[in-house]
């Protein structure tokens, strides 16, 4: 049951900041990048799958080599 309802929650937290980043990058009084983010972060805690996916990606690569320290809290 407890595994249901963290789906749902990671589910619904996904799609709502993925709705609130796009907004976000057409109108400009809401900022779109941290919504992005939390949606990203969202739906790495949804599959471990897109995780394994998000960290052979090039910007990932390219960002633990230039920025290990800001790698290493996103990958958390």
């Amino acid at each position: 049951m407890t595994f249901l309802l963290l789906k749902v929650f990671w589910s619904f937290s996904a799609l709502t900041s993925l709705l609130l980043g796009v907004a976000g990058l057409i109108f400009p009084i809401i900022p779109g990048i941290p919504f992005l983010i939390l949606a990203l972060i969202s739906i790495e805690k949804l599959s471990p799958r897109f995780k394994r996916w998000l960290l052979q990606t090039r910007p990932m690569l390219w960002l633990q080599n230039k920025q290990p320290k800001l790698a290493s809290w996103l990958i958390k």
